[in-house]
C-alpha cells in the first residue's frame, strides 16, 4: 500500500544523482519497496562541473518533492521516504533498532572510505594531489584495502550476522518486511562484490553465509529482482 502523510495523492519525487549506485541507491531502493513512482534523474560526471555551483552544498544526491525546494543529504532522503511513503520502512516503534543498524553500517562504510578518497582527494589525508596514481600511492591503497578485507570487514560482517540473529534471521531489524536499514545495508554490502574496486575480492562476503543469504533475499524481493547485473544479488554473481 502506498502511504503518504500529507494528503491522499502520491507525491511527485525527483531524485538526482550520478548514473551509479553510490549514495543515491539506498533511497532508490526505499522508493522501489514503497511502490513510489519517481523521476530517477541520473546525470553524467561530465555534467557535474556546471551543476555543482548550483547545488546548496556542492554535493549530490538532490531530491525535490512536489516541485518544492531542493532537498539534500542522502540519509535525510532515505528517512523521509521511509517515513512518508511507506508504513513499514521506517515505523516509529522500530526507530531505535533501525537507527542502531544504520549507525553500524555507516561505521563499516566509513572504515572503508579512506581507501576510496585517498585516490580521489588525497590532499584531505595530507598527501599531494595525484598521490593515488603514484607507485607509492597505489601500494598504500592496496595495503589499506587488503587490511580492510582481511581484518575489518569480517568484524562488521559478524556484527551484521548478530543483528540478523537478534531479529529472527530475515532482516536486520525484527519484522516480516524490510526497513530502510536493509536498503542501506544491502547497498553498502553489494559495493564490495561488484568487481570495480581493486584489491577487493568479489567473494569477500562469503566468509559469512548468513550475510550473503540476506543480501540475496533482499535482491529477490519482487520490487528489486532483476535490478542488478553485477555483484551479489545479480545472476552474474553465481554464474
Amino acid at each position: 500500500n502506498n502511504y503518504y502523510n500529507y494528503n491522499d495523492k502520491m507525491p511527485k519525487i525527483k531524485l538526482t544523482y550520478f548514473d551509479i549506485e553510490g549514495a543515491g541507491e539506498p533511497t532508490r531502493l526505499a522508493l522501489a519497496l514503497a511502490g513510489q513512482d519517481f523521476e530517477d534523474d541520473r546525470i553524467a560526471f561530465s555534467e557535474w562541473k556546471d551543476l555543482k555551483p548550483k547545488t546548496p552544498y556542492g554535493l549530490l544526491p538532490l531530491m525535490t518533492i512536489d516541485d518544492g525546494p531542493v532537498k539534500t543529504q542522502s540519509g535525510a532522503m532515505l528517512r523521509w521516504v521511509g517515513a512518508n511513503c511507506s508504513e513499514t520502512l521506517y515505523p516509529k516503534e522500530k526507530l531505535y533498532e533501525i537507527e542502531e543498524a544504520l549507525g553500524l553500517v555507516t561505521d563499516m562504510r566509513d572504515a572503508f572510505a579512506p581507501t576510496i578518497y585517498l585516490g580521489m582527494r588525497p590532499e584531505k589525508y595530507g598527501r599531494p594531489e595525484g598521490f593515488g596514481q603514484t607507485e607509492e600511492g597505489k601500494e598504500v591503497i592496496k595495503a589499506m584495502r587488503s587490511k580492510f578485507v582481511e581484518k575489518d570487514l569480517p568484524v562488521y560482517l559478524g556484527y551484521i550476522e548478530g543483528l540478523l540473529d537478534r531479529a529472527g534471521g530475515k532482516w536486520i531489524v525484527v519484522g516480516d518486511e524490510p526497513t530502510i536499514a536493509d536498503c542501506f545495508a544491502v547497498s553498502t554490502l553489494r559495493t564490495y562484490t561488484r568487481g570495480y574496486l581493486d584489491h577487493v575480492d568479489t567473494k569477500c562476503l562469503e566468509t559469512h553465509p548468513k550475510v550473503v543469504a540476506y543480501v540475496k533475499r533482499f535482491c529477490d524481493l519482487p520490487q528489486i529482482k532483476g535490478r542488478y547485473s553485477t555483484g551479489l544479488g545479480s545472476p552474474a554473481y553465481d554464474g
